[in-house]
């Protein structure tokens, strides 16, 4: 089954008062890249997390997004800064000189500045805990990650079965025209030698050597073969399970490199059209085969 680079899932787990949101995005990339975005007190789950994610993606820019709340009570840890109390309140007294201002600094005053003076701090949640979680959330997430990359590489591998069928049916005509192509050149060369060579004795079984030698040249015998043996493999792997877009951008390069030789060895219109045509068709498939996992 083909798959998309690109896909989105979100997945969501809830136990007694801890509930867990993953989200995870993909986008087409070389290699497997995993980035996570995530509380300081998950850090213990990050081996896990990059674990299940590499075993359900082969390559891709994957971003998962994890946050953990507490639904029922939960109380912080709160802490006074100390240090930072003594600094305001310094700040405070000589803002009392400098302005001349009469009065005590009391407690009242420094509360003026409560988002200074305290921190809250969340209790390290326990990573036995977090993972009974995280775990259901995240690999809910990526199962709907893998449905919406299901569903569009489906869509893509229509588009592209299409498409090699356009090529593969170019590639049939040039066939079909090749040998008559042959001919002419052979006709062709023929007719040269004998305008050069007027008048002038010739050993026939010669002649014929060296315009057979000259019609290979522009034989495409053996690139139709290997066009046609790619687009058999091509087929093969739509079908095949398992991450293929790296083999399938192998066999794209191969079959540029055939058509191109066609191109260059046949100078008739009507096979260059045909030649365009296919290297069109392969350039399109190229482009949809970057974003296959």
């Amino acid at each position: 089954m083909l798959l998309s680079m690109t896909g989105y899932g979100r997945g969501e787990h809830s136990i007694n008062n801890m509930k867990a949101v993953v989200e995870v995005r993909s986008v087409n990339h070389r290699y497997l890249d995993i980035s996570l975005r995530m509380s300081r007190s998950l850090y213990g789950l990050e081996q896990h997390i990059r674990r299940d994610v590499a075993n359900s993606v082969a390559r891709g820019k994957i971003e998962v997004s994890i946050q953990v709340d507490f639904t029922g009570e939960h109380t912080a840890d709160v802490r006074l800064n100390t240090r930072q109390a003594a600094q305001i309140a310094d700040l405070l007294r000589e803002l009392q000189q400098a302005a001349g201002c009469a009065g005590n600094l009391d407690t009242a005053s420094l509360l003026a500045f409560k988002d200074l003076l305290f921190e809250q701090h969340e209790s390290e949640n326990d990573p036995e805990s977090s993972q009974k979680v995280v775990g259901p959330a995240l690999n809910a997430a990526l199962q709907a990650m893998q449905t919406m990359q299901a569903a569009e590489g489906a869509q893509t591998a229509r588009d592209m079965q299409a498409r090699i069928t356009t090529v593969r049916e170019c590639v049939a005509a040039i066939e079909r025209a090749a040998p008559h192509l042959l001919s002419q050149r052979q006709q062709s060369l023929r007719e040269k030698i004998q305008t050069l060579c007027d008048g002038i004795a010739l050993d026939e079984g010669r002649i014929n050597q060296e315009i057979a030698m000259l019609a290979d040249k522009s034989d495409i015998t053996e690139e139709l073969v290997r066009l046609k043996s790619h687009i058999i493999q091509f087929r093969q792997w739509l079908d095949a399970e398992g991450p293929i877009g790296r083999k399938l951008d192998f066999l794209m390069q191969e079959m540029n490199r055939e058509i191109n030789t066609v191109g260059s060895k046949i100078s008739d219109s009507d096979i260059a059209l045909k030649v365009v045509e296919v290297k069109n068709e392969l350039e399109k498939i190229r482009e949809q085969i970057q974003n296959i996992m």
